[in-house]
């Protein structure tokens, strides 16, 4: 969901995503990393957020939007809760981290947790037994040149 957020000169905007095993996403995770990003004198432009059963990060409609966001320059950065949300390893979110930040975007978690040992996001199944994969090597697409930094 698009935000209709007037751009300020000096802030980042910045899409959050929140990604949910639950049938709905819980509202407190959103305000918990609004306020991470306000804090940081980030201006949230959008929120997406994917639930239930949590296929690949390639197949994500909520993951394909926050791509479109960045591409389309909404925002220049993703805030989500934890690590985990978006990696199952410390090396995928390493890579992930690394992948958008060579597009001059960037990915921040609100908490601390270890992918594989999720504090939130990976229910009943976890690591080995059918929990969510980590993002594949080059599945991030984007459909545009990566906005300029100035």
């Amino acid at each position: 969901m698009l935000l209709d957020v007037p751009q300020s000169p000096g802030r980042v905007p910045v899409a959050i995503y929140i990604a949910s095993p639950g049938a709905d996403p819980d509202g407190l995770l959103e305000a918990h990393c609004r306020q991470y990003a306000e804090t940081r004198e980030w201006v949230v432009t959008a929120v997406f957020t994917d639930s239930g059963p949590l296929p690949p990060m390639e197949e994500r409609m909520g993951w394909s939007d926050v791509q479109n966001a960045l591409t389309a320059g909404t925002a220049r950065g993703v805030v989500t809760w934890t690590r985990s949300m978006v990696a199952e390893s410390a090396e995928a979110w390493e890579r992930l981290t690394v992948r958008l930040g060579e597009l001059a975007w960037f990915l921040a978690a609100g908490a601390l947790d270890t992918p594989g040992q999720a504090l939130y996001g990976r229910g009943s199944a976890g690591p080995g037994r059918g929990g969510n994969r980590a993002p594949e090597q080059g599945s991030f697409s984007p459909r545009a040149a990566p906005p300029t930094r100035h």
